[in-house]
């Protein structure tokens, strides 16, 4: 296999799809280009009212003390807000059949917004924090923050990681193997828009599932 090799300066002649977006994301996240699934942050405001935050950069990760969730938040955000005020949050994990709703969250953002039942979900009570969850999530992961660092010097995204102190999973899908649990979950994946550093061009993004799982030993 033979790699053509680049450099993580941008390229001068790059052009934006909109004002501000090499400033708010790399331009090598649309080169590299790793697809990440996509989950709703979900907090209450200082007014009580609940706040819906749909994301899709971070991952998990833990050892026998501890399983832990990361994210990378902008610090102008209301959940980024909101989870330095509570130091709780949860993470619902949704299915393709609800993308609607999902995508209805960015729509009402408000701070006197109740974002989940705006968007057509339902609020649930979380069990060890204060937080919202969503019935319709058939995963929802309960964190209490641990600790923040900047992505880096000066910047407005910030690396939160949370403990996960309690989780919830769809009765449905518990019980499966692997394979039909996949199948079952279709949980969404973000692909950001392809961007060919060679040429500049660019391939519109989406939403994909795992439809066919295979696994090998």
């Amino acid at each position: 296999m033979t790699k053509h090799e680049f450099g993580i300066e941008k390229p001068k002649n790059l052009q934006e799809e909109w004002p501000g977006q090499y400033k708010i994301f790399s331009w090598l996240e649309y080169v590299v280009n790793i697809p990440y699934p996509i989950f709703i942050i979900t907090t209450y405001k200082a007014n009580g009212k609940t706040n819906a935050n749909l994301w899709s950069w971070g991952f998990f990760a833990g050892e026998e003390n501890g399983f832990y969730s990361l994210i990378a938040l902008t610090d102008t955000t209301h959940t980024y807000e909101n989870i330095k005020r509570t130091k709780e949050w949860c993470i619902n994990i949704p299915s393709l059949d609800f993308k609607e709703e999902c995508f209805k969250t960015i729509e009402h953002n408000q701070i006197d917004d109740d974002e989940i039942a705006q968007a057509g979900f339902t609020k649930e009570p979380a069990i060890c924090v204060h937080a919202p969850r969503i019935k319709e999530c058939p995963i929802s992961l309960e964190c209490k923050f641990e600790w923040e660092k900047s992505l880096l010097k000066n910047s407005f995204q910030k690396i939160i990681c949370g403990k996960i102190v309690h989780f919830g999973v769809d009765e449905k899908v518990v019980n499966l193997d692997q394979k039909e649990r996949i199948e079952q979950l279709k949980i969404m994946y973000n692909f950001r828009s392809q961007l060919n550093p060679l040429t500049g061009e660019v391939t519109s993004g989406g939403i994909s599932i795992i439809d066919k799982p295979t696994f090998s030993n």
